[in-house]
């Protein structure tokens, strides 16, 4: 078997109508931003504050909120929540005066400790603050009465959250029968009761939410485990009733990518994570929200690599012709380069671990894919 090498450099790193309106539309083809560090394997959910992204990690992590660079995903400041447990942080978002944490991972949906922690926007936005103390909201579901542990088997479980005008609103993450329930709590310290509002039929499981500001509400999730990615885009909502608004379903081109958090960067972009898995590791996606995919969309379209991840080499498949490869390290250096025709190995023995990004033009195209290296 012929096998493409690399040239290296030595470089010493580590559509169905209902009332109302509920669309399917095309596949999202995201663009990679970046690979993220190992520090980052759990990130669990995303936020934009004055243009910046912050992440929380899940469960065994410390407490605190992470700025990441959108360009080699390098940390570029820890905020500390003094005061506060990680026990699962699962979503963070905000409003114009608060940032807020939900400790509220509950695959077994036998917690009854679930909580929210609050911090003032402006820690994120003051560049000194590094650690901020934390304000606790402790609430119980209105509709579960049954607290016994199912490994994910219970309609309790909760990823997705976020702030609008002087609530939160929950959007469950059911695993029996893969719809989500909102649920409605003030956004102020104290114990309270999480209000049932309503039910969507997602048809799979929901991570992260979030809102645009104005009156658009995106809810990201994944059927299977974790299987095919989807965005559901609700559009021209009025006042807080979300499913009644048009729904839009579109699936995201990153097939078993365990997608955990989004975020609107502006108002015609997303950024959305995925945790590190044996296949993929962890990073940074940009999706354009009224992306046209002309070829309508069929899951495949992207150029795929395998094994993720690598040893000695990769393979690199869905080219329709020659191309040219660039791997960058994660300080963005070219690291090696070649020209590849057809589904030939690519020799990465040259290259220490750690994650790289793969920059392959195919014509007017351009692909970024994540490379993780493992000896």
């Amino acid at each position: 078997m012929e096998v493409v090498h690399l040239r290296t450099m030595r470089i010493g790193f580590a559509v169905l109508l209902i009332a109302p309106l509920r669309l399917v539309g095309q596949v999202l083809v995201p663009d990679l931003l970046t690979v993220l560090p190992a520090q980052m394997n759990e990130t669990s959910g995303l936020i934009v504050v004055s243009g910046v992204i912050w992440t929380i990690l899940d469960s065994g992590n410390p407490p605190a909120v992470y700025a990441v660079d959108p360009d080699n995903g390098s940390v570029l400041r820890t905020v500390q929540l003094t005061g506060a447990t990680n026990v699962d942080f699962e979503e963070i978002t905000a409003d114009a005066n608060w940032v807020y944490i939900g400790d509220f991972g509950n695959n077994l949906g036998s917690r009854t400790d679930l909580r929210i922690y609050r911090i003032p926007r402006s820690a994120l936005e003051d560049e000194g603050i590094t650690e901020a103390a934390v304000d606790t909201i402790r609430f119980t579901f209105s509709d579960q009465t049954d607290f016994t542990p199912a490994w994910n088997a219970t309609n309790f479980d909760q990823e997705a959250m976020i702030a609008v005008d002087d609530s939160l609103f929950l959007f469950s993450k059911r695993w029996l029968d893969e719809r989500t329930r909102l649920y409605a709590l003030p956004a102020t310290p104290g114990d309270h009761v999480a209000e049932a509002r309503g039910t969507f039929d997602t048809n799979g499981v929901i991570t992260a939410a979030s809102w645009d500001g104005v009156d658009r509400l995106a809810l990201l999730g994944h059927e299977d485990d974790p299987g095919q990615p989807f965005i559901w885009l609700f559009s021209n909502v009025e006042g807080h009733d979300f499913f009644a608004a048009n729904a839009l379903h579109r699936n995201v081109d990153l097939f078993d990518h365990q997608t955990e958090g989004i975020a609107w960067r502006t108002p015609d972009e997303w950024v959305i994570s995925n945790e590190w898995t044996a296949a993929f590791p962890p990073s940074l996606w940009s999706v354009e929200v009224g992306q046209t995919v002309l070829d309508h969309g069929s899951i495949g379209n992207r150029p795929r690599t395998f094994p993720q991840p690598a040893d000695q080499e990769v393979h690199i498949n869905g080219l329709r012709g020659p191309a040219t490869l660039c791997v960058m390290d994660q300080a963005g250096r070219e690291v090696g380069s070649s020209r590849i025709d057809g589904d030939r190995p690519i020799d990465t023995s040259a290259f220490r671990p750690g994650m790289y990004v793969m920059v392959i033009t195919e014509g007017s195209s351009v692909w970024r894919l994540p490379l993780m290296i493992v000896r």
